[in-house]
């Protein structure tokens, strides 16, 4: 019981001081400890894309290809870096025949090139039977002709003594391709060239396999050489 009535006496002074020392203009200030507040943070990993995958090469057959009657084998060298030459060569190594010459390359290239002002066709039959010429320059089986040159009959015309052939898809039919050249005689401004040398070099998979000469004559057409994929 005494205990008690000090409790009471205790609490009825510090509401006392409480009160005194609001008169007196103290304020008295509590502080309290903010609340810690937790954040979750959803972090989505990407998904990893997938790499694309190079273009799958086409098979060369381990044979060389058949040959006309006087064409030769034109012994070519090249260099690792060099400057590529528009002159139906593949100068820097790398199994692409005149790039930055304005066509194209693919999984088959094949490109004339001629040294005078005669006007040459190149005709290219494929395993279908489908023939590209400047009269077809597409097939059904996706090779293009993207380069038709006519010497001096078109002086104004870039590398206007180059043709070039292409299959750029990753898997050109196969079997045997045909490589045919054809001396336009139709007019002088062709025929005054006379007998002309040409050039044909044909890249399979990404590598040069043959570059081959010829001398070719007016109003003559060859099968200058046929190769297998």
């Amino acid at each position: 019981m005494h205990r008690g009535n000090g409790g009471r006496r205790a609490l009825i002074a510090t509401a006392l001081l409480a009160t005194a020392l609001t008169v007196s203009g103290c304020t008295i200030t509590t502080r309290t400890r903010p609340v810690a507040t937790t954040t979750t943070v959803r972090v989505q990993t990407p998904m990893p894309q997938p790499q694309p995958q190079p273009p799958q090469q086409t098979v060369v057959v381990q044979q060389q290809p058949q040959l006309a009657q006087g064409v030769t084998v034109v012994e070519a060298t090249c260099t690792q870096g060099a400057q590529e030459v528009c002159n139906g060569l593949d100068d820097n190594c790398n199994g692409q025949i005149d790039e930055g010459c304005g066509y194209q390359s693919g999984n088959i290239q094949i490109t004339l090139a001629w040294s005078s002002g005669a006007d040459l066709d190149m005709y290219v039959r494929d395993p279908q039977g489908n023939e590209l010429s400047y009269q077809n320059t597409q097939s059904p089986t996706g090779g293009m002709l993207d380069q038709d040159a006519r010497g001096a009959c078109n002086p104004g015309q870039p590398n206007n003594t180059i043709e070039n052939v292409f299959w750029n898809q990753p898997n050109p039919p196969q079997g045997t391709y045909d490589v045919m050249v054809d001396y336009w005689s139709g007019s002088t401004c062709s025929t005054n060239a006379g007998p002309t040398n040409l050039t044909l070099s044909i890249s399979v998979g990404g590598q040069v396999i043959g570059s081959y000469a010829y001398t070719i004559n007016p109003n003559q057409r060859l099968s200058i050489a046929q190769f297998q994929i």
